[in-house]
């Protein structure tokens, strides 16, 4: 009889069942064995402990879908309706949340860079909060940032075309194994962290810069008038300036560089090329410095990469998403499930 039922257990799909169920009929449960029915009486005891997890289970499946798509209207309309608040938060999750990570994990490499990034950031920062702001700090500032986008650009690249190499086995081919998918993530990881870091940071720079030049300003008209061939980024003459005022006494009122190239928007003002391509394309800024006017972004693509670029920088935003806000709600939803007896 116990040689039958063994094999009945085995291979009968609605026994194992029945058995997982707790439903075994009475002459299912006389044909057991005294070790088979010790079994099944703990069995009965784990359904009974947990009756009703399969349904919270599902409510709290429902509970998180429900928060990350909600959530998602939230931080758009609070990023609307109150950006610098959103800005601040969003910045400093971004530039906090991984480096505690990396501290609770070990991650000493990833430090390091953290640390050699905030000194040189920092230092970059104070220079454009100075008063009166120099006349090279505006290039400096956006030499920076454009240093920093362009290697975070090429570390993420490569990593990501190392993690596509592994994956279709291309590296199998000269003898690197699956485990060199590591190196690929991490740099991938590096570039796309240090680039919105560097991308969020940069804004910020540029705001303070041209709240203290004077002529612009987010809301209302400029703080102070623009003169014929001043650089309304820098506040120093072009070399597109008239003799009389590139002969001026004020330094501020003669070019710095008498061959430095100028663009003038199409509403007719003139700035320094490094200047207002740092404004437009580094800055995040769409709009004269000055008067406001709308600039056409084309006009600043030089090769096909920039198109390319931007779709990396769409790429940036989505990760600003998973580093700062994802945990965040992970964690509320987390709270209210222990708040509401569902963990």
């Amino acid at each position: 009889m116990n040689m039958e039922h063994e094999g009945h257990e085995g291979h009968d799909g609605a026994f194992t069942s029945a058995w997982l169920e707790g439903s075994l009929s009475d002459e299912q449960i006389n044909g057991l064995t005294a070790e088979q029915r010790a079994n099944y009486d703990i069995q009965l005891e784990y359904l009974v402990e947990h009756k009703g997890h399969e349904s919270q289970h599902e409510i709290m499946a429902f509970i998180l879908l429900f928060a990350l798509f909600a959530s998602q209207f939230l931080i758009l309309y609070w990023k609307k309706k109150h950006y610098k608040s959103y800005q601040a938060i969003s910045l400093g999750g971004l530039y906090f949340f991984p480096m505690m990570f990396g501290i609770y994990a070990g991650w000493y490499r990833f430090l390091i860079f953290w640390i050699l990034f905030s000194i040189l950031n920092g230092f970059v920062i104070y220079k454009a909060s100075r008063k009166p702001l120099e006349a090279m700090t505006p290039r400096m500032v956006y030499k920076w940032f454009t240093v920093l986008y362009n290697v975070s650009f090429v570390v993420g690249l490569i990593g990501y075309l190392i993690v596509l190499g592994v994956f279709f086995g291309i590296f199998a081919l000269f003898g690197v194994g699956p485990e060199f998918i590591q190196v690929g993530v991490l740099l991938l990881s590096y570039g796309l962290y240090f680039g919105v870091l560097g991308r969020d940071f940069v804004e910020i720079c540029t705001d303070r810069m041209a709240a203290t030049i004077g002529y612009y300003t987010k809301d209302g008209l400029p703080n102070k008038y623009l003169g014929d061939g001043i650089c309304a980024v820098c506040n120093h003459a072009t070399s597109a300036t008239t003799g009389h005022i590139a002969l001026h006494n004020d330094p501020a009122l003669r070019p710095m560089f008498s061959d430095d190239p100028v663009h003038q928007l199409t509403c007719k003002h003139v700035f320094h090329e490094k200047c207002i391509r740092g404004w437009v394309m580094i800055g995040k800024k769409d709009i004269c410095p000055y008067c406001k006017e709308k600039v056409d972004l084309k006009q600043f693509k030089r090769n096909p990469w920039d198109t390319q670029q931007q779709l990396y920088l769409n790429l940036l935003d989505g990760v600003r998403y998973l580093v700062v806000w994802q945990p965040i709600i992970f964690g509320a939803v987390q709270l209210a499930y222990y708040l509401f007896g569902l963990d």
